[in-house]
């Protein structure tokens, strides 16, 4: 069923935009290089977004009729509405290698030793965390949950922008740009237990809206 609402996705053609804009981003990085960990700080809202955007068109793809069918052969409403989280989780994670591949050639000399294993391990992390936190936003923001595209594109950029002061973000982004991944391991611990809790309250919702 996961690889069945990929192959929608793929053949909806919905994917292009939010992977252009991230194929951009990783070209404005390796023109403009920085330290590997600047680099993977840099990218992280814009993973963000991307994987929001790609969530919520996989969770549209369809119209009522044909996912009210996907639901019966799932299971339930809220069973598809997971299923759909695991198949954005995947394809974003797909493109979020790209990103760290770009934070890792691109990269200059670091401001501070760090072991290469460490970098790698940095930048996988920001990008995991990324994707999981899209995929929180976006599961919540598409039908049957939020119907309204309107309201679906405000609250994706409001709930993205509050992200920014949150203390465990603005911390391990003001580390990274240090050269330190003091809190990493952290944001992406706690990105882990939102992207659940999202999904499982996204999928009760969809089970009543539907």
């Amino acid at each position: 069923m996961i690889a069945f609402n990929l192959r929608l996705a793929v053949r909806s053609m919905r994917w292009v935009a939010p992977s252009l804009i991230l194929l951009t981003w990783i070209a404005l990085t390796v023109s403009n290089p920085g330290p590997t960990l600047a680099n993977a700080g840099g990218m992280f809202f814009v993973v963000v977004a991307v994987t929001c955007w790609l969530t919520i068109a996989i969770g549209n793809v369809d119209d009522d009729g044909h996912r009210e069918l996907l639901a019966a052969a799932a299971g339930s409403p809220a069973r598809l509405h997971r299923i759909r989280a695991v198949a954005a989780l995947a394809a974003s994670n797909l493109l979020s290698v790209l990103g760290t591949v770009a934070c890792l050639v691109a990269a200059t000399p670091p401001t501070r030793p760090t072991s290469e294993l460490v970098g790698i391990g940095a930048c996988l992390l920001m990008q995991l965390s990324g994707t999981e936190l899209g995929v929180a936003i976006g599961t919540l923001l598409h039908r049957p949950v939020m119907r309204h595209a309107g309201f679906t594109v405000l609250l994706a950029i409001a709930a993205i922008l509050g992200l920014i002061p949150l203390p465990p973000v603005q911390s391990v982004l003001r580390a990274l740009d240090h050269g330190r991944t003091t809190g990493v391991l952290l944001l992406a611990a706690l990105s882990t237990v939102v992207a659940l809790a999202a999904t499982t309250g996204a999928a009760t919702l969809a089970a009543r809206r539907n």
